[in-house]
C-alpha cells in the first residue's frame, strides 16, 4: 500500500468517525437526556412530538438503531475498500426494510417524517447499487454524509412522546 492510499483510508476513517460521533450524539440525546447542569426550562424543546404507543416507539427506535448498525458496518468496510460488504450492509436497510413498520403506526407519522425516513431507505438502496457498480469509497462517503444530513434533520424536527402513561 502506498502513502497516498494510506492517507485516503485514514481520511475516510476520520470522516466516518466524526460523522458517526455526531449521529450518535443526536440519536442518543433524546434517550440519555441533557446533563443535570444544563437542563432546559420546561417546553424549551421546540421539536414536534410524534405521539406513539410504547410498542410503536420501540419499533421506530429499533429502526434507527438498525440504521446505525448498518452505518457502522459500512464505516468499517470503507477503509479496506470492501465494497461488497458496503453493498450487502446497505441493502439490509434499503426500501425493503421500510415495510417493517406496521401501517397503523405509519398512519400516525407526519408526512415530513415519512418523507425523510423514506429518503434514508432510498439512500441505502443507492449506496448499495453505487458500491457495486462504482466501487469508489470516496463516493460512498459522500453518500453517507448526505444521508446523515437527513437523519440529523429528522432528529432536529421530531421527538417521540409516549401516548398515555409510560410503561415502567
Amino acid at each position: 500500500m502506498n502513502k497516498g492510499s494510506s492517507l485516503v483510508r485514514h481520511s475516510i476513517r476520520s470522516l466516518v468517525l466524526i460523522a458517526f460521533g455526531a449521529l450518535l450524539a443526536v440519536t442518543l440525546a433524546p434517550v440519555a437526556g441533557p446533563a443535570q447542569s444544563s437542563l432546559p426550562p420546561p417546553g424549551a424543546d421546540g421539536r414536534s412530538a410524534l405521539v406513539l404507543s410504547d410498542a410503536e416507539r420501540h419499533l421506530v427506535l429499533e429502526e434507527m438503531r438498525n440504521f446505525l448498525a448498518v452505518l457502522q458496518t459500512i464505516s468499517e468496510a470503507l477503509p479496506g475498500e470492501d465494497m461488497k460488504s458496503v453493498a450487502a450492509a446497505a441493502r439490509k436497510m434499503g426500501s425493503g426494510a421500510a415495510n417493517e413498520i406496521p401501517p397503523e403506526t405509519v398512519a400516525k407519522l407526519p408526512d415530513t417524517f415519512k418523507q425523510l425516513a423514506g429518503a434514508v431507505h432510498t439512500s441505502f438502496d443507492t449506496i448499495a447499487l453505487d458500491a457495486e457498480s462504482l466501487g469508489d469509497p470516496k463516493h460512498t462517503m459522500g453518500q453517507v454524509g448526505e444521508m446523515l444530513g437527513k437523519c440529523n434533520a429528522c432528529h432536529g424536527i421530531y421527538q417521540i412522546a409516549v401516548q398515555g402513561p409510560a410503561a415502567k
